[in-house]
């Protein structure tokens, strides 16, 4: 019996791994975003910069900038990102949030955290398929107000509903949306259960379901989770996404790429 339960398991795991989509290469207008929690200790900056400038996505956003982070990425991206907004926090470490674009930007709304941890920013992109938002969050993670990651992991996750929420509620009606960062929450989370109810899709699992966005070791242990996302309203095709597995950050930068649907046609 337990032989046909792990070969069941195995069969379900294998149509599982196939039913994800294959990569396709746009064949019309389309632009590639990378979100990016750099980390605010800034390990090895020099790395991320390179990682940034292979990358060679139209728009770049990223969580946890500090000034060091901003004046060392404007020296060493300049002549890749014509256009770099940098937010940085006044109240939390490592809490800013920042913007490199090869395509001009605009500012729709900055929203300053109304739980004390950290901001949302969103701002509207021309891309090669028309205007594009996008919505930058780093929202708060599973830690209580006490210190307890335990507890925090267990009683957090309405507050990241909320954040989410409001910041949502900042968009501006017309261009398609992008929302990507540091959610710092699975995919099977409220947060993203809530962003899809308002039919938006989550672009990583389309492609790959089970590569983690962050890895921790701590001592002998060793945690991952898939806590990075990019979610995208339905007037967009995602073309590809995936996770770039390199990086002295302890999340990994994740990518994708967009054209315009076929349902906005």
């Amino acid at each position: 019996m337990n032989r046909v339960l792990i070969l069941t398991a195995l069969v379900t795991l294998g149509a599982g791994c196939r039913s994800v989509q294959q990569a396709e290469s746009p064949a019309g207008p389309h632009f590639q975003i990378l979100t990016y929690n750099v980390n605010w200790g800034a390990p090895r900056p020099e790395f991320a910069a390179e990682i940034i400038k292979q990358s060679e996505a139209d728009i770049v956003c990223l969580q946890e900038t500090t000034p060091e982070w901003e004046r060392f990425l404007r020296r060493g991206l300049a002549s890749d990102y014509s256009f770099a907004e940098f937010r940085n926090s006044t109240t939390r470490m490592g809490g800013g949030l920042a913007f490199l674009s090869r395509v001009p930007m605009r500012e729709i709304a900055y929203v300053p955290s109304d739980t004390g941890w950290f901001d949302g920013r969103i701002m509207e992109f021309k891309t090669a398929v028309g205007p594009v938002q996008v919505l930058n969050v780093h929202l708060r993670p599973p830690i209580s107000d006490s210190g307890s990651w335990i507890k925090g992991y267990l009683s957090t996750g309405d507050e990241r509903l909320r954040e989410m929420e409001r910041f949502y509620s900042h968009r501006q009606a017309g261009p398609p949306m992008v929302v990507v960062g540091d959610f710092n929450d699975s995919e099977d989370s409220a947060v993203v259960k809530w962003l899809q109810s308002k039919s938006m899709v989550n672009a990583l699992s389309e492609f790959d379901r089970y590569t983690p966005t962050w890895r921790w070791r701590s001592g002998i242990l060793s945690f991952s989770r898939r806590m990075d996302h990019i979610i995208y309203s339905p007037e967009l095709l995602c073309c590809s996404a995936r996770v770039i597995q390199a990086g002295a950050s302890d999340h990994y930068p994740v990518e994708a790429v967009f054209a315009s649907s076929r349902k906005a046609k």
